[in-house]
């Protein structure tokens, strides 16, 4: 019966091979996916380099060569910050009770990120288009302007509607947010 009874208490105490899994498996595959991106980054902004060499050297077509470079260059920065926000996410050392707010700039920061390179893309179409004289096809980068607008507003929605929960989230955690006039909103530690 003894047996049975510390053989009990020993279990409740000592962690499963699935938790032990959950805690350990994160520690690996994040800061993979991180290098993984950042690697892709790296790579797609080193080939936005060679594109922009080749097209100059081979043809000389400086347009041609910014388009296509400028391209992969846009490609090639959504893809390092989502490596950024990868890499942090998966940081051990920060607080946990800043999560929330965390999670919120990260969106905020890629979905800003995302929507430069829609412009950009927009606008790099435009110039294609205008050097190719393919004046008919400009409906598409008007569509993508217009459908990144729409995007930039319905995060300024997000943004608004989730910014006091992610404040009133970090004050019950002991930290008071301050946001001056122009100036992104930081969390200072309360003197408490």
């Amino acid at each position: 019966m003894e047996t049975s009874a510390k053989a009990n208490a020993d279990s409740e105490h000592e962690p499963s091979l699935l938790e032990r899994l959950i805690a350990v498996v994160p520690r690996i595959l994040i800061p993979m996916f991180s290098l993984f991106f950042l690697t892709f980054a790296l790579l797609y902004a080193g080939t936005a380099m060679v594109e922009f060499i080749r097209a100059i050297v081979g043809n000389g077509e400086v347009i041609g060569g910014i388009v296509k470079s400028l391209h992969m260059a846009v490609v090639a920065l959504a893809v390092y910050e989502l490596s950024q926000i990868v890499y942090r996410e998966s940081d051990q050392s920060r607080e946990p009770e800043d999560t929330m707010l965390r999670i919120h700039r990260g969106i905020l920061r890629f979905a800003s990120v995302v929507f430069v390179a829609l412009v950009l893309e927009a606008l790099i179409l435009v110039i294609k288009y205008s050097h190719q004289e393919m004046a008919g096809f400009l409906y598409y980068p008007v569509a993508i302007i217009a459908g990144a607008a729409f995007l930039l507003i319905a995060l300024g929605v997000y943004n608004k509607l989730t910014i006091m929960p992610a404040r009133n989230a970090n004050k019950l955690a002991g930290q008071s947010v301050s946001q001056g006039a122009g100036e992104p909103f930081t969390l200072k530690k309360s003197g408490i």
